[in-house]
Order: structure tokens, then sequence, then C-alpha cells
């Protein structure tokens, strides 16, 4: 299930940027029980994930700070919390592991990024 909706707004690790562009998937895979002899796969329900990609914008000035929060959880090996707020006024919640950072150089103080993550636990979508 991929949200349709333009996200408004994101903040990830208690630090808000502003959204250019979303990709956000809510998937469940299956899992695959095929014996042998069987003329057809069989498959049963596997975990769900939320994984996704983020274009945002933010002034070059705060760029120092944004990498270090995103890739900085506040203890080893913890994932770091996400909120993204779409403009229907939806809100999906929960934590994510930020997997990559791809900034490009600023223009008019201006830095656009693409923050690749993964979700970690349940979500409250």
């Amino acid at each position: 299930m991929a949200n349709s909706s333009v996200l408004a707004g994101a903040t990830i690790n208690s630090v808000s940027v502003f959204v250019l562009s979303s990709n956000v998937t809510v998937e469940r895979n299956t899992i695959p029980i095929t014996a042998l002899g069987d003329a057809w796969e069989k498959n049963v329900q596997g975990v769900a994930r939320v994984s996704g990609s983020i274009e945002v914008a933010y002034d070059k000035s705060d760029h120092g700070s944004i990498i270090t929060h995103m890739v900085t959880p506040s203890s080893p090996n913890a994932p770091v919390a996400g909120t993204f707020t779409w403009n229907t006024g939806e809100t999906w919640t929960g934590n994510l592991y930020v997997t990559s950072i791809n900034a490009t150089a600023a223009v008019d103080d201006i830095v656009k990024a693409t923050i690749n993550f993964n979700g970690d636990g349940a979500w409250t979508l």
C-alpha cells in the first residue's frame, strides 16, 4: 500500500524538513511453503514493513545539523523517530533507520536531498 497523497511535511529524529516529493510504501510479503512435488506454489503471509524515500529541501546552514541528527540516533544501533504528514491531514508515525542521504549542492542557500529509509517495528498509519 503506497500513499498516493502528497506528503506535506516530515520530521525525522526531531528535524523538520520541507518535502518536495515522496515515495512511502507499506507492504506485506509472502513466504513460500511449497513442498516437493506440489504443482503450484503455496505461501503464507509474511511480516509488514515500511520503506521509502523523500526528497527534501532545507537551508544550507542546517545541513550539518540535519545530517548529524538524521544519522545519529540517541543510542547506538537504535532507530530514529519518523513522522510523515500528508496533505489529507493523515499522519504516519514510527521508528526508522536512515539508509542513505544524497544531497546536492546548495542553490540560493537551499540544499536538496533524497533520504532513503527502512521502518523498524510497527507504525501507526
